[in-house]
């Protein structure tokens, strides 16, 4: 089989139907027929059977379909990298945030962008970190800005600035404010909402903790700063969140933590291009919208 082969099997498989499956692919039903044929001709069994006006598949074509997917996958980056690379990067600059960077960051930056950048077009997305590097690998993003906790192959990083973690609680009017460092050994982890254990943060987020001798253990686990911030506002116990989702958080309290936490902010690039004029301008855009922030904060 070929992968015009597998494009079309991973379809039909997908759309139940010749007919659903040719509209997914943009390709007329009578073609789509003879590939399937084709394949089926190629491999000596059957990959469908016709049951009620669908096509159901047989049990080979199940156990095929698992590495049909990896390679529709992989096909579909290579599509995407191909795309980009044919480009031209002079034409708009995309540009990917952490959420929590997105709502604080972001506009900041934006803001600054000098006016004779009037008539050049700026993307900008929300990601998880996973997802950016991905975009990033495959030049689907130019530049994505997050923090900096593990080296990743085939993607630089430029420091642009830092960011401290806080201690956040439920800004509740009956009971007076405390404004006093709090110690990780204070925090109650069965009030706490935490990052996973298993996210770039929550990793980091446990190694100070076991630095400390601690357990990290939240009672309830989220997977960005975002959410964990609106859980406090709503009365769900504590959270440690960085800077940005603290600030721009209603309904909750801010105190500093003991020990500091702190960790940088990076803008990420792929390895397997030259950075751009426009992604140097907008880097340094960056580091001043950094040093903006925390002088407001």
């Amino acid at each position: 089989m070929n992968l015009r082969h597998i494009e079309v099997f991973h379809a039909i498989r997908l759309a139940g139907s010749i007919n659903a499956a040719a509209e997914r692919l943009n390709v007329s039903q009578p073609a789509l027929s003879r590939t399937l044929k084709h394949a089926e001709s190629l491999l000596g069994f059957k990959l469908f059977d016709r049951v009620k006006q669908r096509l159901v598949p047989t049990r080979e074509a199940e156990l095929l379909f698992a590495e049909a997917v990896d390679v529709h996958g992989a096909l579909e980056r290579f599509r995407t990298l191909a795309r980009n690379l044919g480009r031209n990067p002079d034409d708009v600059l995309r540009v990917g945030f952490l959420p929590s960077l997105g709502v604080g960051l972001a506009p900041k930056v934006v803001s600054n962008l000098p006016k004779h950048w009037e008539g050049f077009k700026v993307e900008l997305f929300t990601h998880h970190y996973d997802v950016l590097l991905k975009r990033v690998h495959a030049l689907d993003l130019d530049l994505a800005v997050a923090f900096n906790l593990v080296e990743t192959p085939g993607i630089n990083s430029t420091t642009v600035g830092t960011m401290s973690l806080t201690y956040l609680e439920t800004d509740d009017p009956a009971k007076p404010f405390n404004p006093s460092p709090v110690h990780l050994r204070e925090i109650d982890m069965q009030s706490f909402v935490g990052l996973e254990k298993e996210s770039p943060v929550g990793v980091f987020l446990k190694a100070a903790f076991d630095e400390q001798g601690l357990p990290y253990e939240p009672r309830i686990s989220v997977h960005t700063y975002s959410v964990a911030a609106a859980c406090v506002s709503q009365g769900v116990g504590c959270a440690i969140v960085d800077e940005f989702s603290a600030r721009f958080t209603r309904g909750v309290r801010l105190r500093p933590l003991v020990p500091d936490l702190k960790f940088s902010i990076t803008a990420l690039t792929s390895e397997n291009r030259a950075i751009s004029n426009a992604e140097e301008m907008f880097i340094r855009i960056l580091k001043s919208a950094c040093q903006e922030l925390h002088r407001e904060a």
